[in-house]
C-alpha cells in the first residue's frame, strides 16, 4: 500500500471542515474536558527471562506533552505531577516534547527536569522535536539530567542484575542508526528500546527486542462512535494504542498527552502509562 503522504494535523483539520467533529455539546466536552482528563492507566508486561530483581518494576511513560499554545505550561507540569506521584522505577520520556516554535523547548524541559525515579529518567526524541529543533532540545533535556538515549544504549542495574534499555532517535527524519543503538543488544537477554515512531515493530532491526515503548500516535486524538479512530486509516498510525505482541516482542504505545492541530481529544483521552514488568512463566510471554 502506498505511503499516505497526511499530517496528523491535516487530517484532523479535514475532520473539522467536514462536519464531523461538530459544534455541538460533544465538541465542547472534547475540547473543555477530555483534552485535560489525564488517565493514568497500569498494565503488566510479562518478560520471558526477566531478572529476578526487575520483577514488578514499575516504568512509568510519558509521551507526546507537545508543549505550545495549544498546551499550556501549567498542563505540562500537571502531567509530570501526576507522572512523579506514580512513584515509578524509572521514567521514560517517548519524544514531541514541544509544538513548531523554539521559545516553548526550554521552559517545557525545566518542567520535564522536575521528573525523577532510582533507574533514572529517560528519553528520545520525536519528530515534532526535529521539525522545531532536535539538537536545542536535546541539549535542554540533557540540563536537567534527563538521559537521552540518541541511538544508544545502556543497562539498567539492580544489585548483580540488569537490564538492557536503547533507545532509537525518530525514524521518519530518517535519524535511526540501528547499528549504533541496538548492534551490539544481547538478543538472548531482555532489552527495552525507547522509539517515538512505533512503526519500527515492523522493521527487522527490532526483532529479539522484548519490549518497544512508544507514542506518536495521540492514540487518534479523536475516536468517534461506531467508526473508531479515523486516523488508523493512515499507515503511520497502524499501531494506534495499547500493547502489541508479535513472536514474543512486545509494542506498547501510549495515547500521550498533548494535542496538535486541534485543540481535542475525544474517545482518546490524554494518558499517563505505568507499565509493570513481569517475569513470564513459561509459554506466557506477552
Amino acid at each position: 500500500m502506498a505511503k499516505v503522504n497526511l499530517t496528523r494535523r491535516q487530517f484532523l483539520r479535514g475532520l473539522a471542515a467536514a462536519g464531523l467533529l461538530g459544534v455541538s455539546g460533544t465538541a465542547a466536552y472534547a475540547s473543555l474536558f477530555e483534552i485535560h482528563d489525564y488517565e493514568l492507566t497500569e498494565t503488566d508486561i510479562f518478560i520471558r527471562e526477566l531478572p529476578a530483581a526487575f520483577e514488578n518494576f514499575r516504568i512509568v511513560q510519558v509521551s507526546d506533552v507537545h508543549h505550545s499554545a495549544l498546551v499550556s505550561l501549567e498542563e505540562v507540569r500537571r502531567v509530570v505531577e501526576l507522572a512523579q506521584g506514580a512513584r515509578g522505577d524509572m521514567v521514560v520520556l517517548t519524544g514531541d516534547y514541544t509544538t513548531t516554535r523554539r521559545r516553548y523547548i526550554e521552559p517545557c524541559a525545566e518542567a520535564l527536569g522536575a521528573l525523577s525515579a532510582p533507574a533514572g529518567v529517560w528519553a528520545v526524541l520525536g519528530n515534532h522535536d526535529h521539525h522545531t529543533d532536535g539538537e536545542l532540545t536535546r541539549r535542554a533535556l540533557v540540563r536537567r539530567g534527563i538521559g537521552v538515549l540518541d541511538n544508544v544504549h545502556t543497562e539498567i542495574t539492580r544489585g548483580a542484575d540488569a537490564l538492557q534499555l536503547a533507545g532509537i532517535d525518530d525514524w521518519s527524519w530518517g535519524y535511526a542508526d540501528w547499528a549504533r543503538a541496538v548492534g551490539r543488544l544481547d538478543r538472548r537477554r531482555p532489552a527495552l528500546l525507547l522509539s517515538h515512531e512505533p512503526e519500527v515493530f515492523d522493521l527487522p532491526e527490532v526483532a529479539g527486542i522484548s519490549l518497544v515503548l512508544s507514542g506518536h500516535t495521540h492514540g487518534g486524538q479523536v475516536s468517534l462512535p461506531f467508526i473508531g479512530a479515523p486516523a488508523r486509516f493512515l499507515n503511520e498510525f497502524k499501531y494506534l494504542r495499547g500493547r502489541y505482541e508479535r513472536a514474543g516482542a512486545q509494542l506498547y504505545v501510549s495515547r500521550g498527552t498533548g494535542v496538535v492541530g486541534l485543540p481535542i481529544r475525544f474517545g482518546a483521552r490524554p494518558e499517563i502509562a505505568v507499565l509493570r514488568l513481569r517475569r513470564a512463566a513459561f509459554g506466557e510471554e506477552g
